[in-house]
């Protein structure tokens, strides 16, 4: 793959991996369950540290639920930090402009909030990676500037996993599980590619 890996290559990839369907099928069921779905975040957890170690694209495996059930945590505190954090704040922040008669404006900043918020999540997973340390999130200047960097290369899976969960809403636990799997490997591999380019100590 290139360094700075295409959407379509990526998913191709992806496509073609051993077990897939299986896994996103286990995944996609998890995900439905309030609790269970710690387990679904485990795997991703896992995977996006096995392609931010490796720069190479495997599935983890579905075992030792107990390790699962805590990457599941860890996992889903850096997705609630940077990614319902900032949706919840633009949602409180568009109310406000509604309230005052700037719909548009109120819409400009969610949608762009929904757009941003994949981006800064997957900065913020892989700073979290590097260490497994809670401490490194908190340097928002640096994992904002990782964000802006791997941008442009990023808005096309994010906007693909937005499109994806909103198109079959029926079927959420499983359009959410496979849009994070394809959105944590594009941006995973979008880190590493724009780390090596720039000497980043990310």
């Amino acid at each position: 793959m290139k360094q700075m890996p295409i959407f379509e290559e990526v998913l191709t990839r992806l496509l073609r991996q051993s077990g897939l369907w299986m896994k996103l099928l286990i995944g996609g069921l998890l995900s439905f369950v309030p609790v269970l779905n710690l387990f679904a975040f485990g795997f991703l957890l896992r995977l996006s540290e096995g392609v931010q170690q490796r720069g190479s694209l495997a599935l983890p495996a579905w075992s030792d639920w107990r390790g699962l059930f805590f990457d599941g945590l860890r996992f889903a505190v850096v997705w609630l930090a940077y990614w319902l954090l900032p949706l919840l704040i633009a949602l409180a922040f568009s109310g406000v402009l509604t309230a005052i008669s700037l719909e548009g404006l109120a819409y400009l900043v969610l949608a762009s909030v929904f757009v941003l918020s994949p981006v800064l999540f997957g900065a913020a997973l892989y700073r979290y990676n590097r260490r497994r340390d809670f401490r490194d999130l908190l340097d928002l200047p640096l994992i904002l500037r990782m964000g802006y960097l791997a941008f442009p290369k990023l808005i096309v899976p994010a906007i693909f996993f937005l499109g994806l969960f909103a198109l079959c809403p029926p079927l959420y636990g499983f359009t959410l599980f496979a849009g994070f799997v394809l959105l944590i490997v594009q941006t995973v591999l979008s880190f590493r590619a724009v780390e090596q380019a720039r000497s980043l100590a990310l």
